[in-house]
């Protein structure tokens, strides 16, 4: 039994667009509330000792990898910056909190991976490149 490929074309839409909504569904509103200066997060990153716009930088980076999640082109990039936030997210626990929390980041790490993954250009590798060979014609 083989699938159609219209069904093929709905799975990965599938595939890619779950993961998708189930980020903007994590980091849209961690991202808003760090913008929040009465937010847990203000109060999480004094404890960390980061200043106040590092807290909000990176809640634009959150906002901002979200809206690039939505357009095709851009996908990816949102997912290498959420990604690149959740990396440094892991390193802040580790270096602050002794390891805990850090298993908070692998859901996320994971799903922006497969938009990563699932985003990415595809080359057609079946063809051979083809090579055109132009002979100009000699000069007098």
């Amino acid at each position: 039994m083989t699938l159609s490929d219209r069904t093929r074309h709905r799975l990965r839409l599938a595939a890619i667009w779950i993961p998708t909504a189930l980020l903007l569904l994590i980091f849209l509103p961690q991202g808003w509330a760090k913008l929040s200066g009465a937010s847990g997060w203000a109060a999480a990153f004094r404890h960390w000792g980061y200043p106040v716009w590092f807290r909000i930088l990176v809640g634009i980076a959150e906002l901002g990898g979200c809206a690039m999640l939505l357009w095709r082109r851009t996908a990816v990039f949102g997912a290498l910056l959420l990604t690149a936030v959740m990396l440094g997210a892991w390193g802040t626990h580790l270096a602050f909190d002794h390891g805990r929390n850090m298993t908070s980041e692998i859901v996320p790490l994971t799903l922006a991976t497969v938009v990563l993954l699932g985003r990415r250009r595809r080359r057609d590798t079946s063809a051979p490149p083809t090579v055109s060979v132009t002979t100009a014609a000699p000069s007098p």
